[in-house]
């Protein structure tokens, strides 16, 4: 999955890249008039490009980490939270009991959601980098407004 985003700051060989989030309705703020904001993304990542701040970026990263990350940070708590309502109503057949333990599970899975992210840091796997630096004639080609 590639990505453009703009290089804000250089700290070392460390580069900041923002990135523009996309909003639920379609990134069409204009005519949605829904009052939503969608800030930016900042990321810090390995500098293997010698980009420079203002620079405009493609980024990179492997579709099987991703879909990975986005299933642990979407569906495991919901899965736990669905599997705390339905244990807490088996057990007790109280739905107030059963709404608790199902707050209950979707706290383990926030605390399961923090080892998975602390190890994913620890073994500072990469799985997003820099492929290049996009020249300015071709940043209307891939959507870049400023």
């Amino acid at each position: 999955m590639n990505q453009v985003g703009y290089v804000s700051s250089v700290n070392g060989d460390k580069v900041n890249v923002m990135f523009k989030r996309m909003s639920g309705c379609g990134d069409s703020c204009a005519t949605c008039s829904g009052g939503c904001e969608s800030p930016p993304l900042l990321l810090d990542m390995d500098n293997t490009l010698l980009a420079k701040p203002g620079d405009v970026v493609e980024v990179t990263m492997e579709d099987n980490t991703f879909f990975k990350l986005t299933f642990f940070a979407y569906a495991l708590p919901l899965m736990f939270m669905l599997l705390g309502i339905g244990v807490g109503y088996i057990l007790t057949k109280n739905e107030l009991t059963s709404a608790f333990s199902g707050l209950g599970f979707l706290a383990i899975s926030y605390g399961i959601l923090r080892i998975v992210n602390n190890n994913h840091k620890k073994n500072h796997k990469e799985s997003v980098s820099l492929v290049r630096i996009i020249p300015e004639s071709e940043l209307k080609s891939v959507g870049w407004d400023f």
